[in-house]
């Protein structure tokens, strides 16, 4: 691992459980696509009352101090008071973001949306996805739609626009094409997340167990019947780098059993379309997180579009942050080469990397340690992606080596 990409060189979020930059509210656990390792259950019966709801962002807020909130599911969009939701959640003074796939979207919506004070969109589109129209398209194919998605949230304005990527052994390869894509488009997308995928193996050597009782862990959403390659953050890193070669980490999550792996991988590029010019740094991150802390009293999740515009603002913290300092001179160098770039929009967009759980060869389960997907179940949060455990087996799964005895 290069030493920018260690753990102890990058600042650690400062996230926690009470106090973090996200929350996760989930309206439904319905959908109108099928997503190859999804972890949750399509439940067309799942669909929550807006009282529920209610009551369950009040429960967020209540236990957790957060910047934004992911509306996720399922599918929020096939919910018929997802405008109401979203108004719900913005009267609180916390920003709605929508993570949709984007099938049920169009511009009268987004409109409607619009007024109720959504933030923005996360679009979660990849190949693996059984999407009208798109199934068996390559992710560069995709790119089509991703461009349709970003141009409609752009012309409409004022919104983020963001994408989330399921990497799979398959389309490790396909990364350089969603990247390359993203900086043509850094006027529109803000952000990025490249998320590897995680399955439990039939033949991986463990006992399963929730509660004391053993479980068939192949009637879970992550099982898989055939062994595949378990990528790593590294693996990723190292195809992005391929259109951006100085890449380089500014923040990070660890794990909750081994704190120094790079659960969730931050980059913040600073580039035209047509150029990248370097990083921020670490220190600028700090800066940035525990300052919006100390005078807003939460941790920053999401900077509207015309932020992301003034890149050039960020040179000040050249003072002090070496990436951004080497950044600053290429981008002086590049003027001095060609002086039309001091005119060109400057800009920001965030690279998120993220390594689900890992089992252990002891069976100990490494999650996110300062989950941001949080979410509410009974009088309790818990993570998003684990959420399916506590509605199936009211608690979560524990895997044993085989042949140790149960936990």
């Amino acid at each position: 691992m290069p030493e920018h990409d260690h753990a102890l060189s990058l600042f650690r979020m400062p996230w926690n459980s009470s106090d973090n930059a996200m929350g996760w509210l989930e309206p439904t656990r319905r959908c109108n696509i099928s997503c190859d390792a999804c972890f949750a259950t399509n439940d067309p019966g799942s669909e929550k009352p807006l009282a529920r709801i209610e009551s369950e962002l009040e429960a967020i807020l209540k236990l957790r101090r957060c910047d934004g909130i992911f509306i996720g599911g399922g599918e929020p969009l096939t919910h018929p008071r997802i405008v109401e939701i979203v108004r719900l959640v913005a009267a609180r003074g916390v920003k709605p973001v929508l993570v949709t796939n984007g099938v049920g979207l169009a511009p009268a919506l987004l409109s409607d949306l619009k007024k109720a004070g959504v933030f923005g969109f996360t679009f979660h589109v990849d190949s693996h996805q059984a999407r009208p129209g798109w199934k068996g398209k390559t992710e560069r194919e995709l790119n089509v739609l991703r461009q349709q998605l970003a141009d409609m949230v752009h012309e409409a304005g004022g919104m983020i626009c963001g994408y989330n990527v399921t990497v799979f052994p398959d389309t490790l390869g396909d990364v350089p094409d969603i990247v390359a894509w993203a900086l043509r488009n850094i006027d529109k997308v803000q952000s990025y997340t490249l998320t590897m995928l995680r399955l439990v193996e039939a033949n991986a050597g463990f006992e399963y167990y929730a509660g004391g009782r053993a479980i068939d862990v192949s009637e879970t959403v992550y099982f898989s019947p055939t062994p595949y390659r378990r990528l790593m953050s590294a693996d990723v890193r190292a195809e992005v780098r391929k259109v951006i070669p100085d890449l380089r980490l500014c923040a990070y999550l660890g794990g909750t059993v081994r704190p120094d792996s790079l659960k969730l991988g931050l980059a913040c590029l600073i580039a035209t379309p047509q150029e990248t010019f370097g990083n921020l740094g670490p220190k600028t991150m700090e800066l940035l997180q525990n300052g919006h802390h100390w005078f807003r009293g939460r941790y920053f999740a999401f900077g509207r579009p015309s932020l992301n515009r003034r890149a050039r603002l960020l040179f000040m913290f050249a003072i002090f942050d070496p990436e951004v300092r080497r950044a600053f001179r290429r981008y002086g160098r590049a003027a001095l080469k060609d002086p039309r770039i001091l005119v060109r929009r400057l800009y920001v967009q965030t690279i998120n990397i993220e390594q689900p759980f890992d089992i252990l060869p002891n069976g100990e389960q490494d999650h996110c340690d300062g989950c941001p997907n949080l979410t509410p179940w009974q009088d309790r949060l818990v993570p998003a992606c684990l959420l399916e455990e506590f509605r199936r087996y009211g608690t979560v799964v524990v895997a044993v080596p085989k042949g140790t005895g149960k936990e």
